[in-house]
């Protein structure tokens, strides 16, 4: 099985039995009035996919219970979705300037509070710049091309800004085997490895 979401404001599962042809797509009840920009499957005490999207707006939806069993609005629109390593929790890339990335306990009755971090940009991060959880660590690119680096558990200060691309955009992240991998949009590639 598989998720999918886009512009239709519609979420699909798919299933895929040994005959391909057969593949069918079933719509799940969740409601977004904008774009479904990002989907993240997670496990806790069961089964559930995290949807958010264009509308600000995060949805839990609960697989066994087929239902949505929590939703929340945050303030700015919804890039990307990324598991934390804090239980429950869910980190966040949003469309803000200074507070561009935010840790959500998505239980109904949240016991963390929702901790926001960033760094000071002149534009919105473009929803095509991505990045990356390792363990504790979070790591992100910007405009000018650097590689900013966080530890979840004390978000409130950059662990590390690496430059990486002179003057282009950082565009995706990948950790690999605790390397950086960083995608620049001029499509070049580097691999910082861990030291």
């Amino acid at each position: 099985m598989f998720v999918t979401g886009g512009r239709d404001h519609r979420v699909h599962a798919w299933t895929i039995p040994e005959d391909p042809t057969k593949t069918s797509a079933q719509e799940i009840s969740i409601k977004h009035t904008a774009m479904v920009q990002s989907l993240l499957p997670i496990r806790d005490t069961s089964h559930k996919l995290v949807t958010a999207g264009a509308d600000c707006r995060v949805n839990i939806w609960d697989f066994a219970s087929t239902r949505v069993v929590n939703t929340f609005k945050v303030s700015n629109s919804v890039f990307h979705l990324h598991s934390a390593t804090i239980p429950y929790c869910t980190l966040l890339e949003v469309a803000h300037r200074e507070l561009q990335f935010e840790i959500r306990d998505h239980r109904l009755v949240p016991v963390h509070p929702v901790v926001r971090f960033g760094f000071n940009a002149e534009a919105l991060q473009s929803r095509f710049v991505r990045g990356d959880v390792d363990g504790h660590n979070f790591a992100c690119g910007d405009r000018e091309g650097n590689i900013r680096v966080w530890d979840i558990r004390q978000a409130n200060k950059e662990a590390a800004m690496i430059p990486c691309f002179p003057e282009h955009r950082t565009m995706d992240i990948a950790f690999r085997r605790g390397d950086i991998v960083a995608c620049s949009d001029d499509f070049r590639v580097k691999i910082l490895r861990k030291a």
